[in-house]
């Protein structure tokens, strides 16, 4: 699984707990933070995450590939894996950047069709990134389109992975997983929720409470 935030202290936490695989972030995501897109990627590169996602800017190829030269630039480590918009000025992005730097991983990111997705993957893309809630905003299914794209992946023999986004509820997670997508990306009030319910934390009390007495009645 992944974050999708910039969060410093939300990621930190998160990743303690080992099931987070890496970050992704997004240029709305990064305007909310504090010092420029460098100084935030540094901060979040710090904490050590398996992988970290930062969006190519730009809307044409050009613009997209001057920026990934300027992030390449920056990352002289190697550290980084990129987001490109599945355009067509992004998928002629996408197959630039992988002939440049093969073993860089590209999520191709703004799906909001299997269409979309079937064309990225069949360009090159290492993972998929269809956005789930603004999808079920727009009357699209998009647990349809995600069963389309992981059939045609599979019947392909592509090492493509489907990393589900956008989402307001943790429901929206367990269907896109259950339609096909490898894994998904996940902001933290969702994972919050995932992850503290309140029937186990109040059955955790019970379980303390009941430790506690034991121990102060037997010392052990």
């Amino acid at each position: 699984m992944y974050i999708d935030s910039n969060d410093i202290k939300a990621i930190g936490s998160f990743l303690k707990s080992g099931f987070l695989k890496g970050v992704t972030t997004n240029p709305t995501i990064l305007s909310t933070g504090s010092g420029s897109r460098f100084k935030q990627l540094q901060d979040l590169l710090a904490l050590e995450p398996t992988e970290l996602f930062v969006q190519l800017l730009g809307t044409t190829s050009e613009e997209m590939f001057a920026d990934y030269e300027a992030i390449k630039t920056f990352d002289a480590n190697h550290r980084l894996s990129i987001k490109i918009p599945v355009t067509k000025a992004g998928l002629e992005t996408i197959k630039k950047v992988k002939k440049d730097d093969p073993e860089r991983a590209i999520l191709g990111t703004l799906i909001y069709s299997a269409d979309q997705g079937i064309l990225a993957a069949a360009a090159g893309c290492d993972y998929l990134a269809p956005y789930v809630n603004r999808m079920l905003n727009n009357a699209i299914d998009p647990y349809k389109a995600i069963r389309s794209m992981r059939t045609f992946i599979d019947a392909r023999g592509y090492r493509t992975k489907i990393m589900a986004a956008s989402f307001k509820n943790s429901q929206q997670v367990i269907d896109s997983l259950e339609a096909g997508a490898h894994t998904a990306t996940i902001p933290p009030d969702v994972l919050n929720n995932m992850l503290n319910k309140d029937l186990a934390l109040q059955a955790l009390q019970v379980f303390e409470a009941d430790g506690q007495a034991l121990l102060t009645a037997y010392g052990e």
